[in-house]
This record gives structure tokens, C-alpha cells and sequence, in this order.
């Protein structure tokens, strides 16, 4: 049996009530599936969000799951340096809704050990930005302008190499607009916390306007639109 038929029978056991079978299914293949198919990793992750669906209807599964969690950041406080570990925790965290554990956790191993927190800052930027440290986060990110130029690049190559792809492209290309709009956002929700209003208008005027596509640029300009009036409300 393989991993992937492993987990689309939790899946069936899951929806037909047998909780124990899928919760042990669960956690053999969030452990072992990667050792036959490193290319799973994406369907591990999505394998979370499910298995926090399955605790709402089988609170023995989540406190498996926040056992798990707690394992990871015992490895990584006792000195493991594995950004992949610190990507699991950061996860599992986000679906159970849960940011603030994500911010405290990383603010102890910046404590313990800040070189390898370095290496995690990004992975751990959304929750910081979250939890309005922006002091924190400025220190952290790296510099607005020549970040969201970047940023601008990989848009419009990736919108272009999605342009040549065969099958319907307009849920890639959905993606990779809100991951840019996402990225820029947070910028200017740092810059404006850390009272810089006028830095902050600056980038995203320059956001927009970095964005060569007329269609993609609207829609990133009403992407930060949207942003702007969610910070205000």
C-alpha cells in the first residue's frame, strides 16, 4: 500500500466516523510518507488541515497533533537546526488558529539559539507581523524597497511562465498575485507601525507601479486597496 492510498483511506474512515483508524493513518503518514515520496511534502501539509477537521469530531486527534508539535519544539529549543521542523511547527500552528503560539515560540528560540532563529525569520514574519511586533519585524525584514523589486520580478516571471502552460492558468495566476499583494502588505503594515506612514504610501505606490501587465497591476493595486481598508477597520 502506498502512502497516498494510506491517506485516501483515512480520508473514507474519517467521513464515515472510524476516527481512531484515520487519526493512526494521519500520523504515519505525516511521519513516514516523505521517507517513500519526498514529493509529498505539499500533500503532508494539507494533511494538517484535515487532521484539525478530524479533532472537532475526535478531540483525541488534536492533542495527538499538539503532542507532535510539542516534540518539534522541544528538538529545536534542545539545539536541532532544521528549518523544515520550524516550517511543520509554524503550520500546524496556523491551522489550529493559533499565530500567537508561533510569535512566543520563535521570541524563545531567538533566546536559545538567535543564529538559527535568523535563518527562520520569514517563516516566522506573518505571525510577528501578527502579533504587532513591529519593531521585531523591522529588525528582522529586509529592506522594503529592493525586497518588493524583487518581489516584482518573480511576479511577472512567474504570471509569464504560467501564460505557457497548457491547462487553465487562472488559479496560478490568482496565487501568485495574492502571494505578491500578501508580501507587499505586510511590508507596509511594519512600516506603518513602526510610524512611518509617508515610507509606507512611498512602496506601495511603487508596488503597483513596478507591475508591467495593465491587468495584473489593477488587480494588485486593488489587492492593496483591500489590505489598506482591512488595517484601518
Amino acid at each position: 500500500m502506498t502512502a497516498v492510498t494510506r491517506l485516501r483511506d483515512a480520508e473514507d474512515a474519517m467521513r464515515e466516523g472510524r476516527h481512531e483508524e484515520a487519526l493512526e493513518a494521519f500520523i504515519w503518514f505525516y511521519q513516514h510518507a516523505l521517507e517513500e515520496d519526498p514529493s509529498l511534502e505539499e500533500m503532508r501539509y494539507y494533511l494538517i488541515g484535515m487532521w484539525v477537521e478530524l479533532g472537532k469530531a475526535y478531540p483525541k486527534a488534536l492533542d495527538a497533533l499538539r503532542t507532535i508539535r510539542s516534540e518539534k519544539t522541544d528538538a529545536l529549543l534542545g539545539g536541532e537546526s532544521d528549518r523544515e521542523v520550524f516550517w511543520d511547527i509554524v503550520i500546524i500552528d496556523a491551522e489550529l488558529g493559533n499565530t500567537a503560539a508561533t510569535y512566543q515560540f520563535y521570541i524563545a528560540l531567538a533566546e536559545a539559539w538567535p543564529a538559527f532563529a535568523s535563518e527562520c525569520a520569514l517563516i516566522a514574519m506573518p505571525a510577528i507581523v501578527e502579533a504587532q511586533d513591529y519593531a521585531l519585524a523591522a529588525s528582522l525584514m529586509p529592506a522594503a524597497e529592493p525586497f518588493v523589486r524583487e518581489m516584482a520580478v518573480v511576479l511577472e516571471q512567474e504570471i509569464a511562465a504560467i501564460k505557457h502552460r497548457p491547462l487553465s492558468h487562472t488559479p496560478e495566476r490568482w496565487a501568485e498575485i495574492t502571494t505578491y499583494v500578501s508580501e507587499v502588505q505586510r511590508v507596509l503594515t511594519v512600516l506603518a507601525g513602526n510610524g512611518d506612514p509617508h515610507e509606507a504610501a512611498r512602496i506601495k505606490a511603487l508596488a503597483v507601479s513596478l507591475i508591467k501587465s495593465p491587468s495584473v497591476r489593477r488587480e494588485v493595486a486593488a489587492g492593496l486597496r483591500k489590505g489598506a481598508r482591512a488595517r484601518r477597520s
